[in-house]
């Protein structure tokens, strides 16, 4: 989802590209061809080897995923990741959402949209990223950044719908208990958004 997000734009400054070579790690003897290797550079400072190095590129995918979420290469990346750890969009899910609740605003922004990229039809994950937006939109409205506020609201307001549809889907249709039926709407009105899907400056 294009919008506001709460990082620098030199953010990717310290990461660099490494040439592709096949995992020798149990279990990533089939991982996916990728065009190089992302990492930190000062992974790279600190010698990392074997399947050290594989956990420095699996932490670096993540860190892109979750701060560029509309990047061409997320397919690719996801897949390599889902190899590498089965149990990564959970951990990635509790992580951010205890960021949030520790008001670590942008780490849990990257932390959930990054989980939600490895697995995209999880409603707790759009649920808890409305959560974390609105949380964002308090914030920068004390900072009077409206503007950045307002875009956050929208971003709220859509994270609750997919995850209100998403949770009808699982209950084939039956009328989910954690998430009424018009919520995203509720939400939206009653944080200063119009009819129309604007929000009130």
């Amino acid at each position: 989802m294009d919008g506001y997000l709460p990082w620098e734009k030199n953010w990717n400054s310290q990461i660099i590209y490494l040439p592709w070579i096949q995992p020798e790690v149990p279990g990533m003897e089939n991982s996916p061809v990728l065009p190089a290797y992302p990492i930190f550079i000062d992974s790279l400072k600190n010698c990392v080897q074997g399947y050290d190095f594989f956990t420095a590129v699996a932490g670096t995918m993540v860190f892109l995923l979750g701060h560029e979420p509309e990047a061409a290469i997320n397919a690719q990346y996801c897949a390599w990741l889902r190899t590498f750890n089965e149990e990564l969009a959970s951990q990635l899910f509790y992580e951010g959402t205890e960021m949030s609740a520790r008001q670590n605003l942008p780490q849990a922004v990257w932390m959930l949209q990054a989980s939600l990229l490895l697995e995209p039809e999880s409603y707790e994950t759009h649920y808890n990223l409305a959560l974390t937006f609105n949380q964002l939109a308090t914030k920068l409205m004390g900072e009077e950044k409206r503007e950045e506020a307002a875009d956050c609201l929208l971003q709220a307001r859509q994270y609750f719908q997919n995850a209100e549809q998403l949770e009808l889907e699982e209950q084939n249709g039956q009328k989910p208990e954690s998430l009424p039926p018009g919520q995203a709407e509720e939400f939206f009105l009653d944080n200063g958004g119009d009819s129309d899907g604007t929000w009130v400056m």
